[in-house]
């Protein structure tokens, strides 16, 4: 079993030039990483959220929950983030969360989570990503293949893809605030028939040539 420590992580940071007030976006995948050294393994979770949140002013992860195009109804009031439980963790400590019922994100900067500020477009004007990049912040996938970075859905959008459309879902949103709003909401999806197959793992190494990406080596796996 391979470990890590808090010190490779704070490294990380650095090599990535993630500053205390820059804003970062963490996809994870904790299982992959191994296991962080001296922690017990129930206690992972916590220790994390705690190191990226007292050394980061503006730290974010996506809370995302797909379930609202059938159901017609989110409440983001919950900790029902189906991509992690880092997420679940952090929103349990009282931090804040953008209102979109399939792509939210929490957060520990209030003023740029913009909680109960109803995103209906999560790629469009003044959506989280359109803040992030406007704030020339970071995205950071950690022990988890690159292309889980919705960011590039953001990156596709701005660029009008033809392999993309908008699709709208309309229902019902509990915001964190506890008030309900009734509208509809965009996802930026790829046609059902399956008629485009996308490789994000050349687009990823073009990155890496380019010098736009970087990896840092850690644990059982890298960033």
């Amino acid at each position: 079993m391979r470990y890590y420590n808090l010190n490779e992580l704070s490294n990380m940071l650095d090599f990535f030039e993630v500053s205390k007030t820059t804003p970062l976006l963490l996809h994870s995948s904790l299982i992959h990483l191994g296991l962080l050294k001296d922690v017990p393994i129930e206690k992972i979770g916590t220790v994390l959220v705690d190191f990226f949140t007292d050394k980061l002013e503006n730290f974010n992860q996506p809370m995302f929950n797909y379930t609202f195009p059938k159901t017609n109804f989110m409440d983001l009031t919950l900790p029902n983030s189906e991509v992690g439980t880092l997420a679940n963790i952090m929103f349990q400590k009282g931090y804040f969360r953008t209102s979109h019922p399939m792509f939210s994100f929490v957060g520990n900067n209030k003023n740029f989570i913009k909680p109960n500020f109803v995103e209906k477009n999560p790629f469009g004007k003044d959506s989280f990503f359109d803040r992030l990049t406007k704030n020339d912040g970071i995205v950071i996938v950690l022990g988890a293949k690159p292309f889980v970075a919705t960011y590039i859905i953001y990156a596709e959008f701005m660029a009008k893809v033809k392999y993309r459309f908008l699709k709208s879902f309309c229902g019902s949103v509990v915001l964190q605030n506890h008030k309900t709003v009734h509208d509809c909401f965009c996802h930026f999806a790829f046609p059902l028939n399956g008629g485009y197959r996308h490789n994000y793992c050349k687009f990823h190494n073009y990155l890496l040539e380019k010098n736009i990406s970087k990896e840092f080596k850690i644990g059982a796996s890298k960033a």
